[in-house]
Formats: C-alpha cells, sequence, structure tokens
C-alpha cells in the first residue's frame, strides 16, 4: 500500500469534517448568553458591541443572516463581552436586503437605489476587500445619511482623480480620471466596481480603445489615497495571512505603516485571520502576483494554450462556485479507523481515483487564486459502493441534489461513474448547471454536459484523419481482431490497396502464423503496420516479428486505439520505441523540465509525484477555473473554440448537434529514443514523422 493513498484519505477526512463543522451544532456543554435587539441595532453594531464577527452570530442564529429586528433575542457565546463602544451614528437606518443578479455591479445597484456606494459598503464590509458576485445577499441602507469622506486630490504621475471635480458631499456625480500607462478598461472598471460596458457608456469615445493621458469619466467613489501608486494596481500583489502571523510581524515584513495596511485592507481592522488575503507592496518575499505578466510562474507554464491564452483574456473575477462529486465513501473512512484505512482504500478503486484526483483539484485553486480567481468549492461525496448496484447508488445522488441548493452554481465537476453523472446531469438541465464528466467518456449527451474525456471514436478519428493524406506510395498492412471487425471495415474502405492479415484462432486465443506478416513486408515501399486488438500476446508476436526485419525493411506500426494490453509488461516498449509505434491519447506524457514548478509544488503539499489522475484533477479545474474567468459562463466560454493545453492535458469544446459539449482536443503520440513519448505534429501533411 502506498503511503500516499493514506495520506490522502486523510485529507479528505479531515476536510469534510471541517466541512461538516461549521454548519454543525456546538458542543452540548457549550454556555450561552443572550442578547435582545434594540431599536437600531444592527447585526454588525452587535458584532462589535460583543467582539464577535458576524458570523460568530449567525453560527447560532440562521434567521440573523436575512434580518434582525428589535426585540429579537440573539443567542451568543458566553465568551462574549459587551465592549464600551459607542454605538455608530444614526443607528436608525433602515434595509432592504438586495440579491445580486449576474451583471450587476456595486455601481449598478448605487444608481438604483439612489445611494452611495460607500454607504453600501459602510453596512457590507465585506465589500472593502471582496468583489460582488451573483446571488450575494447584501443590505441596502435606505434612509442613510451619513457623511461619506472627501475624495482626495492625487497627484504625482499624472494619472488618477481632479479633485476639482470630487463632490465633498459623496453624491452619485461622475469625476474625471486621466488614463496612465499600461491601463486597460477592465483595470479601470474594477478599480471602481463596474463593468467595461458601464465605464463605455460614460465614455463613449473610449470605445475605439484608450490613450495614456486621455481624461475620462469614472463614478465618484472613494479610492485609496495619498499615493498614485495604490490604483495602479501593478505596483501590489496580494499575501494570504499564514498561521502566526501577527499585524506586527506584517509591517516589519511590507515595512509599512499600520495605517498602510489597514488603509489597503479595511477587513484587517476586525482582526488578522489565517488564510485572509491581504493586499500589499509588490515584490515582498511570499506575496501572490495579481497580474498574469510574470514571466516564470507555474500558471504561465502550465496554461500554454495552441489557439489562445486564457490568462491573457481573462474578464470576470467574481469568485467561482464550483461543486465537487465524488465517491469518497467518508461514512466509511470515518467509521472505520484509520488503520483500516489501507483495506478500505486497496478493495476501492473508485476512491482511490477520487483521492488522487481531489489533491489535483487542490493545486489548481491555488494557482488560480495566484491568478486573482477565488473559488467557492463545495465538495459532495457520492457514497458510492459497488454492491449496491447502478439504480441505489444514483439515488444517493438524487437525495444529495434535492437536499442542496444549487441556484448560483457555476459548474459541478462529476459524479465520477456514469449512471451517477447521468442522473445528476438529468436533474440540473432545468436549472441549466453544467457538468463536466471528469473521467468516464461514457456517457448521456443533454445540453448541460461536457465530456473532457474523449470517446474512443474520437481517438480513432484522429488517428485515421493524420494516416489518410499520408498514405500514397506506403504499403499498408491491417491487422485486426474479431472485436474490431468494424474498424477493420472502415480502414479497408478508406484504404482499398491495403493488405489484410488474416489472424487465425486456436484454443489459447488468437495468433499468427510465422510467415503471417512478413509475406506482406515491401522490400521496396514503407511498410505501414496498422494493428487493431487488445490482446497481449498478439501484439507482443506481432511487435516481436516486425522488430526483426527492421535492418532490411522501414516499418511503422499505428493503432486508431491504444488499450490498456500495450501497458503490459509482455509487451516489450523496446519494440515499439524502435518501430515508432504512434497511438491518438487524449493525453500526453508531461516532462519535469517543462513543468518543474507544478511537480515541485505537488511534491512538497503531499510528499509524492502526482499520478494521472491527480494531474488530471489539476489540468480539469484550473482550465474550468480559467474558462470561467474568460466568458460569461461555461457555455459561451466553450463556444469561443479556445483550445488550452497543460500539464498532460487539453481541452477544445465542440458542441454536439444533439446538445452538449465534448472535448476534442486529442493528442497525437510516438514512440521516439530513449523511450519518450513524443506529441506528432498534425501540420504538414506530406510527412509522417518517424
Amino acid at each position: 500500500m502506498k503511503l500516499k493513498h493514506l495520506f490522502l484519505v486523510c485529507i479528505c477526512v479531515v476536510s469534510f469534517a471541517f466541512a461538516k463543522a461549521e454548519s454543525a451544532t456546538p458542543a452540548f456543554f457549550q454556555e450561552f448568553i443572550s442578547h435582545q435587539v434594540a431599536k437600531g441595532e444592527t447585526l454588525y453594531s452587535i458584532a462589535r458591541k460583543y467582539k464577535l464577527t458576524e458570523k460568530d452570530i449567525i453560527k447560532l442564529n440562521p434567521d440573523a443572516k436575512e434580518r434582525v429586528y428589535e426585540g429579537l433575542v440573539l443567542i451568543l457565546p458566553e465568551s462574549a463581552t459587551a465592549s464600551k463602544e459607542t454605538a455608530t451614528p444614526q443607528e436608525d437606518v433602515r434595509f432592504k436586503t438586495h440579491k445580486v443578479r449576474r451583471k450587476e455591479t456595486l455601481y449598478s445597484i448605487s444608481k438604483k437605489y439612489n445611494v452611495t456606494q460607500d454607504a453600501i459598503k459602510k453596512y457590507n464590509k465585506r465589500l472593502y476587500s471582496e468583489t460582488l458576485r451573483k446571488g450575494d445577499k447584501i443590505r441596502i441602507p435606505l434612509n442613510y445619511v451619513g457623511v461619506v469622506e472627501e475624495k482626495v486630490t492625487i497627484t504625482n504621475t499624472g494619472g488618477g482623480i481632479s479633485q476639482e471635480e470630487a463632490p465633498k458631499d459623496g453624491g452619485a456625480a461622475f469625476v474625471s480620471y486621466t488614463v496612465k500607462a499600461k491601463e486597460t478598461k477592465y483595470g479601470i472598471a474594477r478599480l471602481y466596481g463596474i463593468t467595461i460596458a458601464e465605464l463605455e457608456t460614460m465614455n463613449p469615445e473610449m470605445k475605439d480603445g484608450l490613450k495614456v493621458g486621455q481624461t475620462i469619466k469614472v463614478p465618484n467613489t472613494t479610492v485609496e489615497k495619498n499615493d498614485t501608486a495604490v490604483i495602479n494596481e501593478e505596483v501590489y500583489a496580494f499575501y494570504e495571512v499564514k498561521k502566526g502571523n501577527t499585524i506586527y510581524s506584517l509591517l516589519k515584513e511590507f515595512n509599512i505603516s499600520a495605517d498602510k495596511l489597514v488603509e489597503l485592507n479595511p477587513t484587517v481592522g476586525d482582526g488578522l485571520k489565517e488564510g485572509m488575503i491581504l493586499k500589499v507592496p509588490k515584490g515582498v518575499s511570499g506575496t501572490i502576483s495579481n497580474t498574469t505578466a510574470d514571466a516564470g510562474t507555474t500558471i504561465e507554464m502550465a496554461a500554454n494554450t495552441t489557439k489562445g491564452s486564457l490568462l491573457d483574456s481573462l474578464s470576470d473575477y467574481s469568485t467561482k462556485k464550483v461543486v465537487l462529486m465524488l465517491p469518497f465513501g467518508v461514512n466509511r473512512t470515518t467509521a472505520d479507523s484509520l488503520a483500516n484505512a489501507e483495506d478500505v482504500i486497496k478493495s476501492d478503486r473508485a476512491l482511490r481515483i477520487s483521492l488522487d484526483f481531489y489533491s489535483g483539484v487542490l493545486v489548481a485553486l491555488d494557482h488560480a487564486k495566484q491568478q486573482g480567481i477565488s473559488t467557492d468549492l463545495q465538495v459532495y461525496d457520492t457514497e458510492y459502493v459497488r454492491g449496491d448496484g447502478p439504480a441505489t447508488n444514483a439515488r444517493k445522488v438524487e437525495r444529495l441534489i434535492s437536499s442542496n441548493d444549487f441556484s448560483g452554481v457555476d459548474v459541478v465537476i462529476g459524479p465520477l461513474l456514469a449512471s451517477n453523472f447521468n442522473r445528476a446531469s438529468t436533474l440540473l438541465a432545468r436549472q441549466r448547471v453544467p457538468l463536466i464528466s471528469p473521467i468516464t467518456q461514457r456517457v448521456d449527451f443533454r445540453s448541460n454536459v461536457f465530456q473532457s474525456r474523449p470517446s474512443e471514436a474520437q481517438l480513432r478519428e484522429v488517428m485515421i484523419d493524420y494516416l489518410k493524406p499520408r498514405a500514397a506510395g506506403k504499403n499498408i498492412i491491417i491487422i485486426a481482431d474479431k472485436k474490431n471487425g468494424k474498424v477493420k471495415t472502415k480502414l479497408q474502405s478508406l484504404f482499398p490497396s491495403a493488405k489484410v492479415v488474416t489472424i487465425r484462432e486456436g484454443d489459447n486465443g488468437p495468433y499468427l502464423g510465422q510467415y503471417d506478416v512478413t509475406d506482406k513486408i515491401s522490400e521496396f515501399q514503407e511498410n505501414w503496420i496498422i494493428l487493431e486488438t487488445n490482446d497481449v500476446p498478439l501484439i507482443s508476436s506481432v511487435t516481436t516479428k516486425l522488430t526483426t526485419l527492421l535492418t532490411t525493411r522501414k516499418v511503422t506500426l499505428f493503432t486508431t486505439y491504444k488499450g490498456t494490453a500495450y501497458d503490459s509488461d509482455a509487451i516489450q516498449h523496446m519494440d515499439l520505441m524502435h518501430l515508432h509505434f504512434h497511438y491518438p491519447s487524449m493525453n500526453k506524457e508531461y516532462t519535469y523540465s517543462a513543468t518543474k514548478e507544478f511537480v515541485d509544488t505537488y511534491e512538497d503539499r503531499y510528499d509524492i509525484t502526482p499520478s494521472k489522475e491527480a494531474i488530471r484533477g489539476y489540468d480539469i479545474m484550473y482550465d474550468t477555473l480559467l474558462r470561467l474567468a474568460f466568458a460569461e459562463n461555461l457555455y459561451d466560454a466553450a463556444k469561443s473554440g479556445i483550445e488550452t493545453n497543460y500539464i498532460e492535458n487539453k481541452f477544445r469544446y465542440d458542441q454536439k448537434s444533439s446538445g452538449g459539449f465534448y472535448n476534442n482536443a486529442i493528442y497525437l503520440i510516438k514512440y521516439s529514443e530513449g523511450l519518450m513519448l513524443e506529441e506528432v505534429s498534425r501540420e504538414n501533411p506530406e510527412e509522417v514523422e518517424d
């Protein structure tokens, strides 16, 4: 039993235990105090009064998330201590709860309710450091009359707000902004909490592009002050708060004042928490870049694309809501002791795949965060048990979906197995929630289905498309067993002059006579052998016979579908190398030198080398997050036709006429010197690589 599986199962058990603890009832022996809401009190003011967070109160009082009202009795932990801090001005503010719709921005919401953006932020503190996302519920102060801080003149590099046009009453008037070098429409729109479309509506002349020194209109909302560089995001980066960090240690590390740190990160005023993302001066050790221009990063290396770079075209940095459905069997791994986990994992291949896949997903989330993409990941255990049968396991998925809210979910990855995936895609089709099938290729296509693994038919077609324009002048020999009768017939129709080897049937299975292949080999032409079988002895027999001819004949071996038999130790891989064996594949073999940073990151985290399932988990999740940040939704991203290429897998989703999308990005691989698996170029139809 490999150590990695025990390690990964521990990760999953801990992850799920933590997820459950987030919503669990506090321990029975915990003591509580109560607080009756007075007139004008808000959730925020009560939290401040008792030195708690709003989340602390909501945990014990779920209804308080929607609203608090005079006379409501709240349960608070006994550790809460009332502060002598005076109430904030105008505590009789009336509020309306607003659910954020797609494409809404803080600016558009402020216009709708005729209230300043700063007033909205005041009662929704997280908006000082986070962006709005679809489905968020925020409180709108309907009768707020507080004074909004006066705009501050920004002088220095010729960019920023003009003081003359900055009203002192916090109204919704526009102010002027001077465009600086390297600034983009998206960067300016993001800075002021509006969309590019809204920015262009304010400035029709900018639709043709921005120019350095150009003066444009922007919403009158408070921005960071005292330093023009604050507006220019190029001089700032992100830092994830680590365990043991203190305000003092961060001030020393970043060489800034406490006021500056709080100014850049208002939520720090409520306390420092592990995992919090802070905006800090760029160039400090340990920071995470918030641009895509940093050379040599894992992300840019991994996201090399063949048709376009998604990293160069990201536009939607809202938090992505992702659901991962895999058969972890947490009920079994938590019920049994960890000492028994080895037996559980050994007996369950689906669990082994899930654990490795999940480990890659976690690395992808971290790398997406480095690009400014935050993810709200919900992990659901489908509790698959082989002995329960497809129908029973599908009903488990049905109960899982019916008992959880999938509104606002951007994508579901999984379930792993075909019957469970098909059931989930059926149930979520009405909500248009896209589902990506991570492993299986046998899925029922519906409008919301994304088949990430190319089918056998797709793989065969790629190989045939490669052979057709290059077949002229070749001595083609087809060898196919009974199970591959259909592809044999198709190959014969495409290459009518091809020679066909008849496979003999014996008591021990299919076999070839001594001269069945050699008699058809040409001395003067290049010989192309197309072998269609998944029988180990037959493959071994053919490759051995062909290898003996290489001293006097030119022979290349092909297959339209490489089955598992080729991975057998009984097959001499040196023979495959000498025959320049070509085959289609959904993935390539990564090289350490090309993906060093990813491999090092994974090995540092798990102390093991990533498996193919772990790499697939990384590639699928990272590609999905980039696509969601590239387009409004996964459907639009797929229709763009962009092909992406990552560690081992690549993706280009084409739409089926009957509905749904399938990944049509496929590698053509050949065995080359040193037993290296090399990608074959399909650009020049006049040549075949050897």
